[in-house]
């Protein structure tokens, strides 16, 4: 189901990209538009309620061939592990938690996409401008000051 209530034809959809439509690639959509920004392991951990003896190569195989064709998006951030997401067309951005990996979307500051022009585009048609807010949510932060509060022997 997608964010505005509608049910997603994930098997339509896989095949407009010119893909097959099995189960692992639908049971991977489904997963993801309930769980975005998981990783390969906890998607195969949601994908496994559905088809309990997938493996997680075969979760790679099928979220890399879903990103191939536009139908998932690979987020990177750092040294951390790859998190995905279905692909929209909403132009949205992240923000990024450093010290948990919580992820959220954020929509776009300025609108219609891209947001931001580079001063030099070196030759190149700039399509999509991807947007990582980074810093620390507030649930790390009151660990933090309980921490803090806790080593000083103040109570709260």
């Amino acid at each position: 189901m997608t964010n505005t209530g509608q049910i997603n034809d994930w098997p339509s959809r896989i095949r407009a990209t010119g893909l097959r439509s099995t189960r692992q690639r639908v049971a991977t959509l489904e997963s993801l538009e309930s769980f975005p920004h998981v990783t390969a392991d906890e998607l195969l951990n949601q994908v496994r309620l559905t088809l309990p003896t997938i493996t997680i190569q075969s979760i790679y195989t099928v979220v890399q061939s879903l990103v191939d064709v536009g139908l998932v998006r690979k987020l990177e951030f750092g040294s951390s592990a790859a998190r995905f997401e279905i692909e929209r067309p909403d132009n949205h951005h992240h923000v990024h938690c450093r010290r948990c990996g919580h992820i959220e979307d954020v929509p776009c500051q300025h609108g219609s996409a891209p947001c931001m022009t580079p001063a030099n585009t070196h030759g190149m048609v700039i399509d999509v401008a991807d947007v990582v807010y980074h810093g620390i949510c507030t649930p790390c932060l009151e660990n933090v000051d309980a921490a803090i509060t806790s080593d000083s022997g103040v109570s709260a």
